[in-house]
């Protein structure tokens, strides 16, 4: 007997109903701690609630959602809800109807130790990150060599910047192996002299696929390495340790990409730009030199040249007699000055006074004769004319012959 075929929406109908009717999915209580929290535009929250043996994800309404404080990865919550089938993609999920939040979980209080300890050591300050080369020629990248992630990443630096080499290590990045490669392949790549650059990260998941990326050692290779790192975990909304760790955190891995290297189409167009922009700026230049040549052609004295010459000329001239002027009368005037003086020493000589009828005394040893005090009775002068000398000898002195004759 041939079995009766049946479509894929009527077997979903029937896996839905099944769950519909379930006495016990109808209505469950349900604990455990809130994993992958995203908040919809429309209001509603979508949510995956985990414990340590299994996951089931949850849907909670907004007219549910409003009624409930702020939800976060990491809180410890328990649910109240139904249980049934999302036809569109045949997976069971909860759909929430009471939500009443008893704490944080064991891995979110995990997470906020280690981000406040590393905090207090300075590991995130802004001041101790590393600025991203301009134009790196090679890139490390760490990650796993099969996820969409790398494939993404590698199609945008490509598509951007075709010439850029690309590393990369491949390495877990979840599970217990994923801490020690990825910190493994941040080592290697500070070995490596031609890398500028090193990006490591993976696709989005819940808070323990994302795990790796909050471990110590992973931040302590971060830390330490001496080539800037680029952190890329999961989507927009997801953050790890390592991304406050890094240089600089990316929202995602594609982001990386756009981030880690330039644009060739845009710095071509840049470089288009300017060239066109120099070239107008030369351009201009050359107009404004060729109109000022144009206005200094037509000018007076390029027009008439001998002018300004003969301006110069006469002004010269002028300067000369000036000078000639001004020399003729200061040599006159020093001239006079010395004839002035002439006389005056002229009426200092002796022997123009002997001229005019005077004689002078002169002692023995030929010294000039000027007090009456310095000469003696009987002594033996000469009297100076000016015409000879004569013998003399004094026989008697007088004084005040001036007053005694008056």
């Amino acid at each position: 007997m041939k079995q009766k075929t049946i479509s894929v929406g009527k077997l979903t109908k029937y896996i839905k109903s099944i769950f519909d009717n379930d006495v016990i999915l109808r209505n469950v209580l349900v604990e455990g701690e809130i994993s992958n929290f995203k908040l919809h535009s429309s209001g509603h929250a979508y949510f995956s609630l985990k414990d340590n043996e299994g996951r089931i994800n949850c849907v909670m309404f907004k007219n549910v959602a409003d009624t409930v404080g702020e939800l976060k990865d990491g809180d410890n919550v328990i649910l109240q809800g139904n249980v049934s089938v999302y036809e569109k993609n045949g997976q069971y999920q909860l759909y929430v109807k009471r939500c009443q939040i008893q704490g944080v979980g064991d891995l979110y209080a995990q997470f906020e130790k280690l981000k406040e300890e590393l905090s207090d050591l300075g590991w995130f300050d802004e001041k101790n990150k590393k600025s991203l080369p301009k134009m790196p020629v090679m890139i490390g990248i760490v990650t796993s060599p099969t996820g969409a992630a790398i494939r993404d990443l590698i199609s945008v630096i490509t598509r951007r910047f075709k010439n850029i080499q690309i590393q990369i290590y491949p390495a877990s990045v979840q599970g217990d192996k994923a801490p020690g490669e990825i910190s493994k392949g941040i080592q290697v790549f500070n070995t490596m002299a031609e890398v500028d650059l090193i990006i490591i990260g993976r696709g989005g998941g819940s808070i323990e696929e994302l795990w790796a990326f909050n471990e110590r050692i992973v931040a302590g290779a971060i830390h330490d390495s001496k080539i800037p790192v680029i952190s890329a975990v999961g989507h927009e909304t997801d953050f790890t340790i390592s991304d406050f760790v890094a240089d600089l955190r990316a929202p995602t891995p594609s982001a990386a990409g756009e981030i880690a290297v330039p644009s060739l189409d845009e710095i071509m167009n840049r470089l288009s730009y300017f060239e066109d922009k120099l070239t107008k700026n030369i351009d201009n230049k050359l107009n404004v030199c060729s109109q000022k040549i144009k206005n200094l052609k037509s000018a007076y004295f390029f027009a008439n040249p001998e002018m300004f010459f003969i301006q110069h000329a006469q002004t010269l001239d002028v300067l000369r007699n000036t000078i000639v002027n001004q020399m003729r009368s200061n040599l006159q005037y020093k001239l006079s000055k010395i004839t002035e003086k002439k006389s005056r020493l002229e009426g200092l000589d002796p022997s123009n006074v002997l001229k005019r009828g005077f004689a002078a005394i002169r002692n023995e040893e030929g010294m000039y004769i000027t007090d009456l005090n310095e000469i003696e009775i009987n002594a033996q002068v000469d009297i100076v004319f000016v015409d000879g000398v004569a013998k003399s000898k004094i026989i008697g002195k007088e004084a005040n012959y001036e007053k005694k004759h008056i």
